[in-house]
């Protein structure tokens, strides 16, 4: 399977097919730490070929440099066969958390794992503002 688009966003939903997202980001700025973050989406499509038709472990997972997760979602997809004049099939997928915490500034992941093998790899820079003192 291939990820055509993986990004970070404030909302994502899925709605006859189409994926569809709102504001995509890849940097915090934080006033101080924890820092809670109201609406964090994640925006997922697939693409998958006639030979990939059957059954797959997704997973998505966010962490911290460290490897301490802050969100997971994990599910399983049956790929259905195409169509026989259509080569390829896409999936989209829309996954929405509230009051997501970044305990402290750093570097931060949104891991696609198809399969168990990580697919892509989507960075979240959470960094303090200029003139901040966290309390």
């Amino acid at each position: 399977m291939k990820v055509i688009v993986a990004t970070v966003c404030e909302h994502a939903w899925v709605e006859n097919g189409c994926l569809s997202l709102c504001r995509t980001f890849d940097s915090i700025s934080a006033d101080k730490f924890p820092y809670t973050l109201p609406r964090m989406g994640i925006a997922i499509r697939l693409l998958a070929r006639r030979s990939e038709a059957g059954e797959h472990k997704i997973a998505i997972h966010i962490a911290d440099a460290d490897g301490k997760e802050l969100m997971r979602a994990d599910w399983n997809l049956n790929v259905a066969v195409p169509l026989e004049l259509i080569p390829e099939s896409s999936f989209s997928f829309a996954l929405n958390g509230q009051n997501v915490v970044f305990s402290a500034a750093g570097d931060y992941a949104v891991d696609v794992i198809i399969d168990s093998r990580v697919e892509v790899s989507i960075p979240i820079y959470v960094r303090e503002k200029s003139g901040s003192k966290t309390g």
